[in-house]
């Protein structure tokens, strides 16, 4: 299983353990990191989802070695985030409210609506304080980061056109297509079992005949759509060839610029596509190609200093796993 993701660093905040009258531990320590402690209830905010999703895949003894790996990556996480933060606070790295504010601003200005905010902090237990104190801790590790990974990690020019001579299949472009697409699902239980649909198939039939008629593609599809594109009338990304089921990358590869093609059914449905665009197969430049080299090797190299960094803060600090 792939790590967690090193450079991107999420702040937890460290619950209290509580005690009952009867002095009965309520909230297991799972592990100490210097004078801080990881609970149970830290853990479980980020792997129940987790467990609730992989109990749907998988199950026996496959389930449980999964589960073990998931909580062993999730714990070394946040070990490594609290000792990342230790080490921002030990450093002396303040910051002003005035970042503090302009964090907050960016977390806002990303929510479609107001209420979004007050349904992350229920969801996540939070007061605004306790966001804003998140938002800080995040800030913080930041700067620490910029100070000791990325402000020394440097790609030359001649590393980046080296990386394009070794490495050519990386840059091609295959031939591409980009349609606008009219979709009628199949009922949930046509597409369980695999059966025809004949209600969706005369449905779609009836609104083909109407475009042949009235040429009203866009509007038809605006209207009467299902697909997750009908909110752009139905146009959706760049497809390369061979990246969508055989049944509908042979017909959209074969269709002319501006034509319809004709009903295509797959598990999901029935779907009418006009081409809107076509590109044929290239090979991306070096001016084209060199500024996306440049950020993967940065992130790499930042990836390595940080692995290097983060065993010596582990060496000289305390953790004890429960």
């Amino acid at each position: 299983m792939k790590r967690l993701p090193l450079i991107l660093i999420v702040i937890f905040l460290c619950l209290p353990v509580v005690f009952a009258a009867q002095e009965e531990l309520l909230d297991r320590v799972v592990a100490v990191v210097n004078d801080e402690v990881i609970t149970q209830a830290e853990m479980d905010v980020f792997l129940r989802p987790i467990y609730e999703q992989y109990g749907k895949e998988m199950s026996g003894e496959t389930l449980e070695k999964a589960l073990q790996e998931i909580r062993r990556r999730i714990l070394n996480q946040m070990i490594e985030d609290k000792l990342v933060y230790q080490e921002a606070v030990r450093t002396g790295i303040e910051v002003k409210d005035e970042e503090v504010d302009k964090e907050f601003a960016e977390l806002k200005a990303k929510m479609e609506k107001p209420e979004e905010l007050d349904q992350m902090l229920e969801r996540e237990g939070l007061t605004l304080k306790a966001l804003r104190e998140r938002l800080k801790k995040q800030v913080m590790v930041r700067q620490l980061q910029d100070r000791e990974i990325r402000s020394k990690v440097i790609v030359s020019p001649a590393e980046v056109e080296d990386f394009f001579k070794k490495n050519p299949n990386q840059f091609k472009i295959k031939e591409r297509v980009r349609v606008r697409s009219l979709t009628i699902k199949k009922s949930e239980e046509a597409r369980t079992k695999g059966l025809t649909d004949e209600k969706a198939k005369q449905r779609i039939e009836l609104l083909e005949q109407k475009i042949r008629l009235f040429r009203n593609f866009d509007q038809i599809v605006k209207d009467s759509s299902e697909d997750s594109h009908a909110r752009q009338e139905g146009l959706g990304d760049w497809i390369e060839r061979g990246s969508m089921i055989e049944s509908i990358d042979e017909v959209i590869f074969k269709t002319s610029v501006g034509q319809l093609t004709g009903i295509v059914e797959t598990p999901i449905g029935y779907h009418i596509f006009r081409i809107e665009a076509k590109e044929p197969e290239k090979i991306k430049t070096f001016e084209e190609a060199k500024d996306p080299i440049g950020g993967y090797l940065f992130r790499q190299k930042s990836d390595e200093r940080f692995r290097d960094w983060m065993e010596e803060i582990k060496k000289a600090a305390y953790i004890s796993i429960k």
